[in-house]
């Protein structure tokens, strides 16, 4: 044998121990290098963006200590932004409410938290957590004024088996905020804290990013003891 032809296998011999070594290490990734995670079955993913990333908002609506997995992922093909609106409601009482700027009472009918819409080639941090079918329903009597959707394939870190991932999304309006009665909504500031204390929480990168992918709010910034409320008769 020659000698080139000596060094020619020797390479070919390593490419292939190479190669080897990479498909093995890749065996448990999906396409595009996601890893794969499994989903047990009676249970769902649930994508949190907003004040559900706040570990004990969460449990507040579980009803108990979570101690499921926990996994800082990103969702693809959505804007992040403070456009939905709560209306004020208190049954058959009418209320009328008020927030102070300055000395003048400015009235407002509602409260505003975040949404989100789909958008190409957008996408937003969040937190992925696992719960059962009947937790589930438990959020989706928590959101209401959202609709679950599913985002199973929208998950930038994860490819899935065995079930499905689900995101709260607004009902319709439009992604601008310029509802017809914008300015008679408001942001509590205290709502606002708790969702940026919980990014916090997490880090400071999360909580950059999560500023960076979320639109600026256009409602007036309010904390709760500027707020009067009046029953009217």
């Amino acid at each position: 044998m020659k000698k080139s032809d000596s060094l020619s296998a020797s390479s070919l011999g390593m490419l292939l121990f190479i190669l080897i070594l990479f498909l093995s290490s890749t065996s448990g990734f999906g396409a595009k290098g996601k890893s794969t995670m499994e989903i047990p079955e009676g249970s769902a993913g649930m994508i949190a963006y907003g004040s559900l990333i706040s570990l004990k908002s969460m449990e507040q609506t579980l009803g108990h200590k979570y101690e499921g997995p926990i996994h800082q992922v990103h969702l693809m093909g959505y804007e992040r932004a403070w456009t939905c609106v709560r209306p004020i409601s208190a049954g058959l009482q009418k209320i009328d409410a008020f927030f102070l700027s300055g000395t003048e009472r400015v009235p407002f009918t509602g409260a505003v938290e975040l949404n989100i819409y789909p958008k190409d080639k957008a996408r937003i941090n969040g937190i992925l957590f696992m719960v059962t079918d009947e937790e589930l329903a438990r959020f989706d009597n928590r959101e209401r004024g959202y609709r679950r959707v599913d985002v199973t394939d929208r998950i930038e870190e994860f490819d899935f088996r065995g079930g499905k991932v689900y995101v709260y999304e607004g009902l319709p309006a439009p992604p601008d905020g310029s509802l017809p009665d914008k300015g008679t909504y408001i942001l509590i500031k205290e709502f606002l804290d708790m969702v940026a204390g919980a990014c916090d929480a997490i880090g400071k990168k999360f909580r950059d990013e999560f500023d960076s992918s979320t639109r600026p709010c256009a409602y007036p910034v309010v904390p709760y003891d500027k707020i009067t409320w009046e029953k009217t008769k």
